[in-house]
């Protein structure tokens, strides 16, 4: 949980002693599990800076949804529609269960970054970074089998949720099938197929909604040929 403004990459340039004056523009506002915060194509001008929880981005055409990525504490939502004077959401955000955030207003936010120059780098920055992680994705629907797609997203979630366990590695974050799949563009029966061989070949475990990388030399040689660095598979360098 991000306690104060600057924890937020967007704002952490900003002087300790300027604070007292942007933080009665903040509103708070808290959001349950599988509340949906914005909606595409609707408009609106609200940004969101998420203080606890996990939201899903992601994008819904014809009843089939792609997930195009996690908000995390200390991300910013909203932020480019009101950077911007298309004020149509470019994307749906639904919490992955129950979420925190502060509520701040376009006026505010243009306000701030008038008087905070740094805020707009940050947030061209972050536009960059975002569009890396979107090009992996790309990369992910349009070339991968589904085994490479699957094995490639575990190491994608290993390098931002993992941590060392008893038998390997814990991916700490509660995942189920249907947003892995939604993840990939595949279904979820593929998704299920090859989980269930990983776990034949010892390569992973899953309990409780948790992944275990029970074999990481295993994983990592199924997606060695796929051209991904180890260190552009953090969702969030800034």
């Amino acid at each position: 949980m991000i306690t104060k403004i600057t924890d937020c990459a967007i704002f952490s340039d900003i002087p300790e002693q300027d604070l007292p004056q942007i933080l009665p523009l903040l509103k708070e506002r808290h959001f349950k599990k599988n509340h949906v915060l914005m909606f595409e194509n609707d408009q609106g001008d609200e940004v969101y800076i998420i203080r606890s929880g996990m939201a899903k981005v992601c994008r819904i055409h014809e009843g089939r949804e792609i997930v195009l990525g996690i908000a995390m504490p200390g991300d910013v939502i909203g932020e480019f529609e009101a950077l911007s004077n298309d004020q149509y959401r470019i994307s749906s955000i639904e919490a992955l269960e129950n979420v925190s955030t502060w509520l701040i207003s376009r006026n505010d936010l243009l306000d701030i970054v008038e008087k905070y120059p740094s805020v707009l780098r940050k947030a061209y920055m972050i536009l960059v970074e975002r569009t890396r992680i979107l090009n992996r994705l790309v990369r992910y629907l349009s070339f991968y089998d589904v085994r490479t797609k699957v094995a490639n997203l575990l190491m994608d979630l290993f390098y931002n949720f993992g941590k060392a366990c008893d038998n390997g590695y814990k991916i700490d974050l509660k995942i189920n099938q249907s947003l892995l799949a939604n993840m990939l563009g595949v279904t979820r029966e593929s998704i299920s197929k090859t989980i269930g061989d990983f776990q034949d070949e010892g390569i992973i475990d899953v309990n409780g909604k948790y992944f275990y990388l029970l074999d990481k030399t295993k994983l990592e040689l199924i997606c060695n040929e796929t051209e991904e660095i180890p260190s552009l598979r953090k969702w969030h360098t800034l």
